[in-house]
């Protein structure tokens, strides 16, 4: 799937009018709604209590988004863009860090929650590897309990990261009586765009209550561009559940491996397990490339196994139908894909298959979903992932 190239800093987006006034609206739509987020997040957490286990574990509890529209400090200018909530827009340019002369971002997140997660997304990078487009390879994130303005007072290391090999990553630390959250990147990788350090937003989910809605969404290129959050590609699934269950707000890790084939995927699932140890859900969308249908049943099979076995919850869904190649090959496939979620109990992912056989106009080029088809992907996610969650 061909991505554009990023644009410089500073170059404003550009946004269909009516798609421009959908973004304000929901904008809006969205203040009222968080008018009571921590009430929101506390009843959803009782009620995740109250429910008690399913026979895939117990609900998914809350992890309320602290970071939308906090104050910033920044060693750049721009970097309010990072808690705007748009994702694959506008970014901020941290420029060529260094040792000596780092680039940071500080979110003022205030007292109260005593674990949160911080993820970063470089957006403008398409595949889950890819990091020309100005993702941090070393980084440390800190925080502090009497900075004032992000810049002053004594700051902590929490976490330290070196030769992250990816485009998006999350990071929980304990945050008792801190006030603010920095993100301070070193070193970029040597392959570098001529912008440096790009990056489109950093959100700060609250744990504290137990939260762990934090899902991957591990696939292929239709994947990697469907859970991107462009706002073109919106609703989101975060958008989604967010309107259905009321208090929850999942984070969310787009691990989208351009045209790998399932078996490589799994040849790299235990890497993506280490990458994101705070993730409770992978949302696996795999199988489009391959060509060996015995291949596939044994690459699905290990990426379920190695999933269960670090404690997560695999969920996996029918592979999208396409017209690209002619013969519908998708549908042998599936039936490789239905046999595994039997065999291993799992609970079953979208169909994605019925919903874009019935709807082919829906696919940009007869295989990747175009905007309408990606956030109609979006949504059957999360209807399909309601029973993780505790009734309203």
């Amino acid at each position: 799937m061909s991505h554009p190239a990023p644009r410089p800093p500073g170059r404003p987006a550009f946004l269909p009018v009516a798609l421009a006034i959908s973004t304000v609206l929901a904008a809006a739509g969205a203040v009222a709604w968080e008018r009571t987020p921590a009430r929101r997040a506390r009843a959803a957490a009782a009620r995740a209590e109250r429910a008690g286990p399913s026979p895939h574990g117990r609900p998914l509890r809350p992890a309320r988004l602290l970071s939308r529209g906090a104050q910033v400090a920044a060693s750049r200018p721009g970097a309010a863009v990072l808690v705007d909530g748009v994702y694959r827009g506008d970014a901020w340019s941290g420029g060529f860090p260094t040792p000596a002369a780092p680039a940071w971002v500080a979110i003022r997140i205030g007292r109260g929650p005593s674990r949160v997660l911080l993820s970063w997304t470089s957006s403008h990078n398409h595949d889950y590897r890819e990091q020309q487009y100005g993702a941090p390879v070393d980084y440390r994130i800190e925080t502090s309990a009497d900075s004032r303005d992000g810049r002053d007072g004594t700051w902590r290391t929490a976490v330290e990261a070196r030769g992250n090999p990816v485009r998006s990553r999350a990071h929980a630390l304990d945050f008792t009586g801190q006030r603010w959250v920095r993100l301070v990147v070193t070193a970029l990788s040597p392959r570098v765009n001529e912008w440096g350090l790009f990056l489109d937003e950093i959100d700060v989910h609250d744990l504290s209550v137990g939260g762990d809605d934090v899902w991957v969404f591990l696939g292929d290129s239709i994947g990697a561009g469907v859970f991107d959050r462009a706002a073109a590609h919106r609703p989101s699934f975060a958008d989604a559940i967010a309107r259905a269950h009321p208090g929850y707000q999942p984070a969310m890790i787009d691990a989208g491996f351009c045209r790998a084939r399932t078996w490589e995927v799994a040849e790299r699932i235990d890497e993506v397990l280490a990458l994101n140890p705070d993730a409770r859900v992978f949302a696996i969308v795999l199988g489009a490339n391959d060509g060996d249908l015995p291949r596939l049943r044994a690459g699905l099979e290990r990426i379920v196994e190695r999933v269960r076995a670090a404690g997560r919850i695999p969920v996996v869904a029918r592979i999208p139908f396409q017209t690209r190649y002619g013969y519908d090959w998708v549908a042998q496939k599936n039936a490789v894909v239905d046999a595994v979620v039997a065999a291993q109990g799992l609970l079953p992912g979208p169909d994605l298959y019925a919903w874009f056989r019935d709807r082919p106009d829906r696919l940009a080029d007869g295989l990747h979903p175009d905007a309408e088809g990606a956030v109609a992907m979006s949504r059957l996610w999360a209807e399909a992932a309601a029973p993780l969650y505790p009734p309203p």
